[in-house]
């Protein structure tokens, strides 16, 4: 049996690709979200394996904050599924329930690893049972920045030809604000300040370049300029956001 193998959270894990991989197989690959999720659960996955395997505390540290980046990566896949209607509110919210047991274990780990200490520690989770509204599972939940970005894709999915992305634009503009949710998510979760910064400024430049698209978009007539405007306001405000932090 291998290091990773003996880890509960490598268990929580490979349960979690496994049905990533579900949702991702009826989904059509259009959807730029479907890549991301799939090589996100597959991060987790490797880069926990990897930092069980290594020694030396630096090392594994960073490698262990790979595997938390990307569960928080993850996170931010499952609220576009939802904002997409590729998953109902309340599956999403499940789901959601079990990543957040995961990045948890993980982040444990990376508490006794750094004190050179081979154990899990379990998670703790807000009591969610007895409210209507369940509380944010993660930080970047609770960010506005997060929400202005889940606000835009809202918006953009509402455009009729923004469903089906039957064209290279509506593609693009997927990508980049699908970009900017799960940059924002993965950024505020990281350990290290320039890995941090680092992931925010993707998000900035994908808000930027979505601007463009939507220019674009109007250019070709994809779009007529309210619409556009109004997008561009919400990347905008995005954008602002990000540079303050």
């Amino acid at each position: 049996m291998f290091d990773h193998e003996k880890l509960q959270v490598y268990g929580k894990a490979l349960d979690f690709a496994a049905q990533a991989a579900a949702w991702t197989s009826t989904w059509d690959k259009k959807h730029s979200l479907v890549d991301h999720l799939s090589r996100a659960t597959e991060s987790i996955l490797v880069n926990l394996a990897e930092a069980a395997r290594q020694r030396g505390t630096p090392a594994r540290l960073r490698t262990v904050d790979y595997a938390i980046g990307s569960s928080l990566e993850c996170a931010g896949c499952l609220d576009v599924a939802r904002v997409k209607a590729l998953l109902p509110h309340l599956e999403c919210h499940q789901e959601k329930h079990l990543l957040c047991e995961v990045t948890k274990m993980l982040i444990g780990l990376r508490k006794a690893w750094s004190q050179s200490v081979a154990r899990e520690e379990p998670p703790v989770f807000p009591s969610t049972a007895s409210k209507e509204v369940p509380e944010p599972l993660f930080h970047h939940e609770g960010l506005e920045v997060y929400r202005t970005a889940l606000g835009f894709m809202e918006w953009f999915v509402s455009r009729p030809a923004a469903k089906e992305l039957s064209n290279r634009l509506f593609r693009q503009i997927d990508e980049a604000g699908t970009s900017v949710v799960l940059n924002i998510a993965e950024g505020n979760g990281r350990y290290a300040e320039l890995d941090h910064h680092r992931f925010l400024q993707i998000a900035q430049s994908a808000a930027i370049k979505g601007a463009v698209f939507l220019d674009l978009g109007v250019q070709r007539a994809f779009l007529v300029q309210t619409e556009a405007t109004a997008g561009k306001e919400m990347l905008r405000r995005i954008s602002a956001m990000v540079a303050g932090f």
